[in-house]
């Protein structure tokens, strides 16, 4: 009875010791609604973990489904125990700079698909996100160039419409793009806010430029009939005609994130591709506009014969990431330290042997329990919290890895690893 009344003391003092309260801005890392968490980038802290709950107050969004990676929240929190819990997240807005107007969705819509010469689309985030996937028509002007080079990589036409976007509602880039314009003299300087998130988040349609249909790690996919394939078609391309994409689900990669880009020479077909994969949940499939034509007159050349028919596709791990088949071949040869990043109750229910659970939200303050003198991998249900793990353990200099990919238990041990 008196270790009863003893634990019990001690729980209700360790509830009612202060906790510590902060507040903190950063860049969104990830948001896992499986973990009830949101990792942020926070200038000289690194990455920081929080939980959210059901008393947890969002602001400038509705829920944890209305923040995306690269947008920028401030996070009203205290430090319990090991954890960061969140009082308020509230998604920073980027304000609208003076002398310049908003266009909605559907008004910037309507502009490009009656395209013509009236008004100018700009993508002002870095290169490498512009090719990947940007808005039909737009033309990259990233603002760190813009900075640099000023009024030469803009139109001479100061009566020219101007629009700019970047990365979504939190995104600095674009509003900075929009002031430099008006100091530049420019007369219709307007802002698309929502960005390239905002306009995928309506099932619009996005491009990729020639360079990434070039060197991209994706799968490319050429909708025209064979005979016309076969008497042209862009290097790396698979061809699985329009009328048979519908059955052709099971043939693309595990993997959901990998880029698919379409083609066809109608960009009606190759947009209602793009519809059919977005709807497969490829949240990374485009087209290329024009095709052929389009990848001859940026200088490309076609190959001729018979085209492949089946993808293969073989995804770049990023950095610090391991392939299922390292993994799988490490926890046999027991030759790293395997932590499990799951919630202690999803560790309990099944988990490999041998594993270590911390769970990634508590990883920042609780780093010091992992042994020394072993290599780590770090594993989850799909690799999100493993990678957030990942992030932070890196940027505190302790080497790690981690596996993106699908981990299910079943009974007996049994364990099924998938993309």
């Amino acid at each position: 009875m008196k270790a009863f009344h003893l634990s019990t003391l001690a729980l209700a003092l360790a509830l009612a010791a202060p906790a510590f309260a902060e507040v903190v801005t950063g860049s969104v890392k990830s948001v896992t609604n499986t973990a009830r968490s949101i990792a942020l980038e926070v200038a000289n802290k690194g990455v920081l973990v929080f939980k959210f709950d059901g008393a947890t107050q969002f602001r400038n969004a509705s829920s944890a489904g209305d923040i995306i990676a690269d947008e920028v929240v401030t996070v009203d929190f205290s430090q319990v125990g090991p954890e960061n819990l969140a009082r308020t997240i509230t998604k920073v807005i980027a304000p609208l700079p003076a002398g310049v107007t908003r266009i909605a969705a559907a008004e910037l819509q309507q502009l490009v698909h009656k395209g013509g010469t009236g008004f100018l689309l700009i993508d002002s985030r870095p290169a490498g996100r512009y090719m990947q996937s940007h808005l039909p028509g737009a033309v990259s002007v990233p603002l760190n160039e813009l900075e640099k080079e000023g009024e030469k990589l803009l139109p001479s036409d100061r009566t020219k419409t101007l629009i700019f976007y970047c990365g979504g509602l939190s995104c600095m880039l674009s509003p900075k793009s929009a002031s430099i314009a008006v100091k530049f003299g420019f007369k219709d300087v307007r802002m698309y806010p929502e960005g390239e998130p905002g306009w995928k988040k309506l099932d619009y349609v996005t491009e990729s430029s020639p360079s990434f249909v070039k060197n991209g790690n994706l799968v490319l996919v050429d909708l025209r009939s064979a005979e016309k394939a076969a008497a042209g078609y862009i290097p790396r391309a698979v061809n699985i005609p329009a009328a048979a994409l519908k059955g052709a689900e099971k043939q693309f990669p595990d993997f959901h994130g990998a880029a698919i880009v379409f083609y066809s020479d109608r960009d009606e077909e190759a947009n209602e591709a793009l519809e059919w994969t977005r709807e497969w949940e490829y949240k990374s499939a485009t087209v290329f506009a024009g095709g052929t034509k389009a990848w001859l007159a940026a200088g490309n050349q076609l190959l001729t014969g018979a085209v492949p028919t089946k993808i293969s596709y073989v995804r770049k791990l990023a950095d610090g990431e391991v392939s299922i088949k390292d993994f799988e071949e490490a926890v046999k040869a027991k030759s790293y330290l395997v932590i499990d990043v799951r919630t202690a109750e999803e560790f309990a229910k099944g988990h490999i042997a041998g594993a270590m659970n911390i769970p990634a939200e508590e990883m920042a303050n609780r780093s010091s329990e992992i042994p020394a003198g072993k290599p780590v991998l770090f594993h989850c249900s799909s690799g999100t919290r493993a990678e957030l793990a990942f992030d932070v353990l890196k940027e505190k200099g302790i080497k790690v890895r981690y596996l993106r990919a699908n981990v299910e238990f079943g009974p007996g041990d049994k364990i099924a690893i998938k993309e």
